[in-house]
């Protein structure tokens, strides 16, 4: 059987929709464009693009758009990647096609590539805020092949039986974390739902799929290191409760498995010998668990030799580790703080561990001034007021963190109650059901429900 996974473009402007086939507004901005110099500022200036808006869905934790977009995509698919693997493994024949990554922007293109692989069963990654395009391009797919919809979007049954009555040519569902879910698929092909099958121990499943031209084009402009830049699981998963985060609740069911050092180390030279990537991203929900496992880790990357960088927690590790990290080859790191405010989190569940992670951050930021060091703050939060957050922005001003400094850069995020987390069934059973439907308003790069919703 051949098998395609497939991440449709992102691109909307104000009045697309179904009814009018995703038309936009205006002119995209396309890769032969931004190779002229100085096209940025000029398309901005004469606001020649008008309302349109370019975003991720697959391999994305918080799915959000911008008015440029981005070179390349930030997010390796890695749901899309460990099925495909599996899949492949059981003697089908797999591919992968990443409209975002290639930076084609075009419905109909993106359709005659899938026409062209000649699939028997399709397989599309959903997000919240594109729900509305990735099911009207699941209707579309419908007629090239049998067609499967997948992500984390489909967390309850409520939203199953919406797809089921309202597009049923999409054959097959599968539910929150579907590296399994696309195995069961295509060994029983039955038609409906498939519940999640959660895996517990990521070493025990092949390596991600990355024979696709797509997989040197993932890049997270956070932390820029030398290109191709190979993003990575050192663990999937994360032990923590916060409210608000998706992944854990909808797609990993709480579950984590921490992958043995070996075995990552294992996976980097065989990606390195087949793509020739130059650095290492981990693009884990928490990195640093496991303080022996990861000094471990750090030991195995030395020998390696390449620079890399990862995604964690500052109030989960000793200082000396962080100090063995950057000795083994780390030249960034990423941290979701949300905001100072203890209240706030703890409302959200966050789980700080260490009240002085402020001051864990302070110490890397001035012992190590030649690391990358980004910070994921959040505003709209439950309880958060608009005096908290200008608080947040004042505190890491203060310590020189900006959005102008790659070597102390900050993003801020809009909350947002993605369906399956415990935030959106507090707020649903508060009343705000017919706001949390509004599900365009789930984009993270723009104000989105919650702002309404808190008043």
């Amino acid at each position: 059987m051949r098998v395609l996974f497939v991440n449709p473009p992102v691109v909307r402007s104000d009045r697309s929709s179904a009814d009018n086939e995703f038309k936009l507004d205006g002119i995209a901005y396309s890769p032969w464009i931004r190779a002229i110099p100085g096209s940025g500022r000029i398309w901005r200036m004469f606001k020649l693009g008008k309302s349109i808006r370019y975003g991720v869905r697959a391999g994305s934790r918080w799915p959000w758009t911008m008015e440029m977009p981005t070179v390349g995509s930030p997010h390796y698919p890695f749901f899309m990647g460990y099925a495909a693997a599996l899949v492949a493994a059981n003697g089908h024949t797999v591919n992968i096609i990443d409209s975002v990554a290639d930076e084609k922007y075009s419905y109909n293109k993106f359709l005659k590539r899938v026409r062209a692989w000649n699939p028997d069963l399709i397989i599309l990654e959903c997000s919240t805020p594109t729900i509305d395009i990735d099911l009207w391009i699941a209707d579309k797919l419908a007629g090239i092949a049998d067609v499967a919809v997948a992500g984390p979007h489909l967390s309850s049954d409520e939203i199953i039986a919406d797809v089921q009555k309202n597009h049923p040519a999409v054959k097959y569902l599968l539910k929150g974390e579907y590296i399994y879910g696309a195995l069961d698929l295509v060994q029983r092909l039955e038609p409906g739902v498939y519940e999640t099958r959660v895996v517990t121990d990521v070493d025990s499943i092949p390596f991600p799929f990355r024979n696709y031209p797509a997989a040197i084009k993932y890049f997270d402009p956070t932390m820029p290191t030398p290109k191709p830049q190979l993003q990575i699981y050192g663990s999937k998963g994360c032990p923590f409760k916060c409210t608000f985060c998706v992944w854990p609740q909808a797609m990993f069911q709480k579950k984590v498995s921490l992958r043995d050092p070996e075995r990552i180390a294992a996976e980097i030279k065989e990606a390195v010998a087949l793509n020739g990537y130059r650095s290492i991203f981990f693009d884990d929900d928490t990195f640093n668990m496991g303080t022996e496992r990861i000094s471990r880790l750090c030991d195995l990357l030395k020998e390696i030799g390449l620079p890399w960088t990862m995604m964690g927690r500052l109030d989960i590790s000793p200082d000396w580790l962080y100090d063995k990290m950057v000795d083994s080859g780390c030249v960034g790191m990423r941290f979701g703080i949300e905001t100072f405010d203890l209240d706030v989190l703890a409302r959200v569940k966050k789980g700080i561990e260490r009240k002085d992670f402020r001051g864990t951050l302070e110490r890397l930021s001035n012992k190590y001034p030649d690391i990358f060091i980004h910070i994921t703050m959040m505003k709209d939060m439950p309880g958060q007021t608009e005096d908290a957050h200008q608080l947040d922005l004042q505190i890491i001003h203060s310590m020189g963190f900006s959005t102008n400094d790659m070597r102390r850069s900050y993003q801020l995020s809009h909350c947002a109650p993605f369906p399956g987390t415990e935030l959106f069934d507090q707020l649903q059973a508060a009343g705000e059901g017919v706001l949390l439907k509004d599900y365009r308003r789930y984009d993270g790069g723009q104000d989105t429900v919650m702002k309404t919703i808190n008043g």
